[in-house]
């Protein structure tokens, strides 16, 4: 019976002394369905927000993934400068991708589309993941 007072006792005192970090990705990611999936409204996300993406083409074993937000031409939107941002800092696990929406003031209250770029032996395919609106 000690030996599971003391067992458990360990577990609690391992998982609370992990970093809150830790868990970001796993429990505070948005899941989010790409086009093909229905996932055709505009979704509102806020900056630093944790993003899953789920895309079929992902899975490929040893490819290289690329996730670009490109700005909507949505008229009464003001001119950022440019066009396209590069997500930097993905994460993969299964068929879905995990990005953080980047912390960019000139993208508040600007609508974009997502784009997964995944490149591999056979060659470089595309997913559109929808468009979300950064509040």
């Amino acid at each position: 019976m000690r030996l599971v007072t003391f067992g458990c006792t360990l577990a609690v005192a391992i998982l609370t002394s992990l970093p809150a970090t830790a868990f970001d990705q796993s429990m505070a990611a948005t899941a989010y369905a790409p086009d093909q999936l229905g996932g055709s409204e505009i979704t509102p996300v806020d900056r630093g927000q944790d993003l899953a993406i789920e895309c079929g083409c992902i899975a490929a074993p040893g490819a290289d993934i690329s996730v670009v937000m490109a700005l909507d031409p949505v008229q009464g939107e003001t001119p950022t400068g440019y066009q396209k941002v590069l997500l930097t800092d993905e994460t993969v696990g299964g068929n879905a991708v995990h990005v953080r929406v980047p912390d960019m003031p000139d993208l508040v209250n600007h609508t974009v589309t997502l784009k997964i770029y995944v490149t591999s032996a056979t060659g470089t395919t595309a997913c559109t993941a929808g468009h979300l609106r950064i509040v």
